[in-house]
């Protein structure tokens, strides 16, 4: 699938894209140095990793208490993605305005990131050993962990921003066409790039919340947004349809939270976010769409797994569920929409266009 961006200069599209690319960036890092540690090879610090001084430090500051020792790994990482999303938002926004921070795609930015951070924040706020202290082979071990990360963050932000772009694109759409239906002359076919794309992240939104991109698709069906009409999906754009999904989006929000809901991955719980996932995926590929609703599936299938590892360790960094589950909520029903304002952008020179 190729992209063309014709779209240039839109700092907060650019930190928006930054901070989301940032977090993939940290977690291809993560996995790096996963994978130079099977062969013993190893930065030589010893003690405590810096993110662990520095969450530790944080929660001193805050609450006047330290962190458990047995969180103090999970804060550590949670510190390890925050910075890393930061990082990647003034990267992503900086981009807008001078394209050529991404040298090297991304790996320059890589090289300025282990400098700034590893190299002199890090010493500089006592969270490790001064650089002439450090044991030599941290320093080329932190310059390729970063260049990974810095290649992968741009990557990564190239891919949202074109899809924020759409997203912009469908929500003035919808701006300058609020009493008609806004849905596309021109359709993407169901097979293509364009259409499996989308149908995977609206199925992915059903990993955190079952009913999410149910509870989207129908709403925008029935707004005109998706036409169904002569499909075998076309009753999710009925009202009835819109009555149905709403509430048990409503109600999701609040068993969700209850300490007897039982894990996502429980053989039912991934069944039914599989279906959701199925379901949502053709639909938004048109209705007819058996590839549309194998990709929502998959995309259901990856959230599920990857989204309870994460809301697992996290919650178990903060010592509580609720700001995670909150965050989840958002992160659902906030995608499914713009997964589907998405599928409204036109393709035209002001739009981004994905090659079929």
């Amino acid at each position: 699938m190729n992209f063309n961006d014709s779209n240039q200069g839109d700092v907060p599209l650019g930190m928006a894209s930054g901070l989301a690319a940032g977090l993939v960036g940290a977690g291809v890092m993560t996995a790096f140095q996963a994978l130079l540690a099977r062969g013993q090879i190893t930065s030589g610090v010893s003690g405590a990793p810096s993110t662990e001084k520095a969450a530790n430090r944080v929660a001193r500051l805050t609450t006047g208490q330290s962190i458990r020792r047995s969180r103090r790994g999970a804060a550590g990482e949670a510190v390890h993605y925050a910075v890393g999303s930061l990082v990647g938002g003034v990267y992503g926004a900086v981009a807008e305005v001078q394209p050529r921070v991404t040298l090297g795609q991304g790996t320059a930015f890589g090289v300025a990131a282990a400098t700034v951070v590893d190299e002199t924040l890090v010493p500089a706020f006592r969270l490790g050993d001064p650089v002439w202290r450090a044991p030599v082979q941290s320093h080329p071990y932190s310059y390729v962990s970063h260049m990974v990360f810095g290649a992968t963050t741009e990557v990564a932000r190239q891919l949202f921003r074109r899809f924020f772009s759409r997203v912009k694109a469908g929500a003035a759409a919808v701006q300058q066409s609020p009493s008609r239906p806004v849905v596309q002359t021109t359709v993407a076919a169901p097979d293509s790039p364009r259409s499996l794309t989308l149908a995977f992240l609206l199925g992915a939104t059903a990993g955190p919340r079952t009913s999410a991109p149910l509870t989207a698709v129908s709403w925008a069906a029935r707004l005109g947004w998706i036409n169904l009409k002569g499909s075998p999906l076309a009753f999710l754009g009925t009202t009835q349809a819109v009555a149905v999904t709403t509430p048990m989006a409503i109600g999701e929000l609040v068993v969700d939270k209850l300490p007897s809901t039982p894990d996502r991955t429980m053989p039912v719980g991934v069944g039914a976010r599989v279906l959701s996932g199925a379901v949502s995926g053709a639909a938004v590929a048109g209705g007819r769409s058996w590839q549309g609703a194998l990709a929502g599936a998959a995309g259901s299938i990856v959230a599920t797994y990857v989204g309870h590892a994460i809301r697992t360790r996290v919650s178990r960094a903060l010592g509580q569920d609720w700001p995670v589950a909150a965050a989840e909520d958002l992160l659902a029903f906030g995608g499914a929409a713009m997964v589907c304002l998405a599928s409204v952008a036109p393709d035209d020179a002001e739009a981004v266009h994905w090659a079929t």
